[in-house]
């Protein structure tokens, strides 16, 4: 069976993911001193919400699947911030543009055939400082985007 990898996206931008032959809809986030961090990744609504009352202060977002295509995707919202995410939907509506995430960065990045791996991390952090991005993620969401049918431009391995 085909292992799918699903990103789950905190309040603070940060992506978490999970790579699974299950399939899941949400995941359960709680924020401690070092930032947010996965729960649990849930297959149902009702589910996510169970194990959001397990734990005091977290919440639950919808997860996407990494390399999705914009149409596919669903915004990732947090129950607790439904105001701001409101907020966020009519700032999307008006520009134009969903919100910039590092999984939609990455993607679009890799569009530019002009730009090696280590140029997109490089990228990446500068706009999201706190990112984890490797040129070995940046290589498995091409992978992925790859899967889907997307053309993504093939690049040189540098020599070592």
């Amino acid at each position: 069976m085909t292992k799918t990898t699903y990103v789950a996206t905190a309040p603070d931008g940060s992506e978490h993911t999970r790579k699974t032959d299950r399939t899941y809809s949400h995941a359960v986030l709680l924020e401690g001193k070092d930032g947010w961090a996965v729960v649990g990744f849930c297959g149902r609504l009702d589910l996510a919400q169970k194990k959001q009352g397990e734990h005091p202060g977290s919440i639950f977002v919808e997860v996407r699947e990494l390399g999705a295509t914009e149409a596919d995707e669903t915004k990732a919202e947090a129950a607790e911030d439904a105001e701001q995410a409101s907020h966020e939907a009519e700032e999307a509506a008006e520009t134009g543009r969903p919100k910039l995430t590092i999984s939609r960065l990455t993607e679009k990045l890799l569009m530019d055939e002009n730009l090696g791996y280590a140029a997109i991390v490089d990228q990446i952090v500068a706009e999201f400082p706190g990112a984890k991005t490797t040129t070995r993620s940046v290589a498995s969401v091409a992978a992925v985007m790859r899967k889907k049918g997307v053309d993504v431009p093939m690049r040189r391995k540098s020599k070592g």
